[in-house]
C-alpha cells in the first residue's frame, strides 16, 4: 500500500474507530479481527500507522499483561473457592458417604463400650475426627436417613436353633 492509501480520510477514520473499539473490548488483536472479520495484518498496519510503532507495541504488551493478570486472578479465585469448599461440611451427595462412614464408627464405638481413644486406636482413626463427628451427630447436625448403618451382631434379630435346624422325620 502506498502512502496515499493511508492519507484517505474516510479510511483513517474507519480504522481508527476499529482500533479504539478493539482497545475498549479488551480482546486481543487476533480475536477482535476474527470477530469483526478483519484481516489481522491490515489491522496491525493501520495500528502502527495511526498510533506509531512504539505506541502500538507498548499497547499490545500492556493488554497482554492485563489478560494474563485476569487469568491469574481467575485461577487464584478458583483455588480459594476450592479450598473453602474442602473444609465446609455440606449435605451433598459426595459428603453423604463421609457422613455415613463416621456415623457408622460413632455407633460402633457406642455399642462396643470402648472409650473414644481406645476405639480410634483400634480402628486406626484420628481421635480428633472421631470426637468431632461424635459431637456433630449428638448435636443432631446431620440426619442419616434410611436404615441403620451399623447393627452390631448382638442387636440383630436372633434365629433360634429350632428355626435353623433341618426337619428330621
Amino acid at each position: 500500500m502506498g502512502p496515499k492509501h493511508f492519507q484517505n480520510k474516510a479510511r483513517r477514520e474507519w480504522w481508527s474507530l476499529h482500533i479504539e473499539a478493539r482497545r475498549r473490548s479488551d480482546l486481543g488483536i487476533r480475536k477482535y479481527c476474527l470477530q469483526q472479520r478483519l484481516t489481522e495484518s491490515t489491522f496491525r498496519r493501520w495500528l502502527k500507522r495511526l498510533a506509531g510503532d512504539e505506541t502500538a507495541l507498548k499497547l499490545e504488551k500492556y493488554q497482554t499483561e492485563l489478560r494474563r493478570e485476569r487469568c491469574r486472578d481467575k485461577r487464584e479465585k478458583a483455588l480459594r473457592k476450592q479450598k473453602q469448599r474442602r473444609f465446609m461440611v455440606t449435605a451433598d451427595v459426595r459428603n453423604r458417604a463421609s457422613q455415613a462412614f463416621w456415623a457408622m464408627h460413632v455407633e460402633a464405638m457406642n455399642w462396643s463400650g470402648m472409650g473414644l481413644r481406645a476405639y480410634a486406636a483400634a480402628m486406626q482413626l484420628s481421635p480428633h475426627s472421631l470426637r468431632k463427628w461424635r459431637d456433630r451427630l449428638d448435636a443432631g447436625e446431620f440426619a442419616i436417613t434410611g436404615a441403620r448403618i451399623f447393627t452390631p451382631p448382638l442387636a440383630r434379630p436372633s434365629t433360634s436353633a429350632r428355626n435353623s435346624a433341618p426337619n428330621v422325620a
